[in-house]
This record gives structure tokens, C-alpha cells and sequence, in this order.
């Protein structure tokens, strides 16, 4: 391939940007309450989704 000028800038412009990864978050703690989550390290609300399986599972206490 031909160039424009004798710039070596030229040649680095006509490159492919390399795509970043983002580095993953540590994994939680055995103690911790999102231990196991798969969405650990993104914002987290509470109530989760986990919670809510938590009260489904639970006998009512009338």
C-alpha cells in the first residue's frame, strides 16, 4: 500500500485500534452476601434477585 507522506504518523493512524479488556473484579469472600453472585461487581440493589428467591423458599410463619 501506498502512503501520502513519508510521516511515520500516517502509518500509526492507519492501524486498528486494539480493544482493552477490563480487568475482572476479585471474587467475594466466603462471608460476604454476594458470594456466588454472578453479578458481583456491577451495581448492586437491594432487594436482588437473590432475596427474592430467599422469600419464595421460606415456609410462611402464620
Amino acid at each position: 500500500m501506498r502512503y501520502f507522506t513519508n510521516n511515520p504518523l500516517e502509518r500509526l493512524m492507519m492501524q486498528k485500534p486494539k480493544a482493552a479488556r477490563e480487568d475482572s473484579p476479585p471474587a467475594a469472600a466466603k462471608e460476604h452476601f454476594c458470594y456466588g453472585c454472578k453479578r458481583f461487581g456491577q451495581s448492586c440493589i437491594r432487594p436482588c434477585y437473590r432475596d427474592v428467591k430467599r422469600m419464595e423458599a421460606a415456609p410462611c410463619a402464620l
